[in-house]
């Protein structure tokens, strides 16, 4: 099955697998965070974004997530599913666009459906001005020639309770409130920016104590933020459907190493993100 995500999933294994190691050999420094991201993108060029200082800022967004906490200290979240600023500025932020398909008519049935002027002719064709659009499709259904698309960004088309917005710099923004951790915004972000905290270093800390496997999942889910467990009252209360935290079996089913395989050792076999790097 071909997905937006495969890539990143990879890599969001690989960072989560080193984070757990370090985490069992009681090695989850600051020090040694910072070698995953440098080991990920050594430079000078970079693997897969504009610059090595792009890249390496979002592997350390993904770190901090696969820590279980937020992926800027800036960005303030207590949703299980958070964005990564640095990774959220390639999507266009304008929903309609005028197509090579423009014959420049002389009807311009486009430039009278719209009620805001926002459409004006260009040199070979019409077009639209981003800051005065309001998306609201009149100049599409207008188009005899079906000149005019409208591009959703794929995060927000996936998303099935409206939970996406932008901001002005148009970076994606999640509503806490309508948010119910389904992961579709997650799976369909073809940049990875969109991510979820994984508690597995709270489980390993757990278990390295002395407590038993159970027990360390059940104290790792009765230190999460009680937002999650409010939010999951108050839209049950309003007739939507209830949240349910992501157990240790839902992350098993999900590909996400455990703590067991995370310290399987040198002898485990290479995944596609490593093959690549090397």
């Amino acid at each position: 099955m071909i997905t937006n995500d495969k890539g990143i999933v990879e890599l969001k294994h690989f960072i989560l697998r080193e984070v757990c190691r370090l985490a069992w050999e009681d090695e989850l420094t600051p020090e040694n965070t910072d070698r995953i991201v440098y080991q990920i993108s050594p430079g000078p060029k970079p693997n897969y974004r504009c610059c090595i200082y792009k890249e390496r800022e979002i592997v350390r967004g993904r770190i901090r997530l696969a820590m279980g906490q937020n992926p800027e200290p800036s960005y303030a979240t207590k949703n299980v599913v958070a964005v990564i600023p640095a990774a959220c500025d390639d999507c266009p932020i304008q929903d309609y666009f005028v197509s090579d398909i423009c014959r420049f008519c002389l009807g311009k049935a486009c430039l009278n459906a719209c009620k805001f002027g926002a459409i004006s002719p260009g040199d070979d064709k019409m077009k639209i001005d981003p800051n005065k659009c309001k998306s609201c499709g009149l100049c599409a259904k207008a188009c005899p020639f079906g000149a005019i698309i409208h591009q959703e960004r794929p995060c927000k088309k996936a998303c099935p309770v409206g939970a996406i917005s932008y901001n002005e710099a148009g970076i994606c923004q999640i509503n806490e409130e309508k948010c119910i951790h389904c992961g579709h915004c997650i799976h369909n972000c073809p940049f990875g920016a969109i991510g979820s905290k994984i508690y597995a270093v709270d489980v390993i800390r757990a278990i390295r104590q002395g407590k038993r496997a159970r027990e360390a999942v059940r104290q790792s889910a009765e230190e999460r933020p009680a937002r999650a467990t409010e939010g999951r009252r108050s839209r049950r209360n309003s007739g939507g459907n209830a949240v349910r935290m992501p157990s240790v079996r839902d992350t098993r089913n999900t590909a996400e190493p455990s703590a067991d395989e995370a310290d399987s050792g040198d002898g485990e076999e290479e995944t596609g993100f490593e093959r690549r790097r090397h």
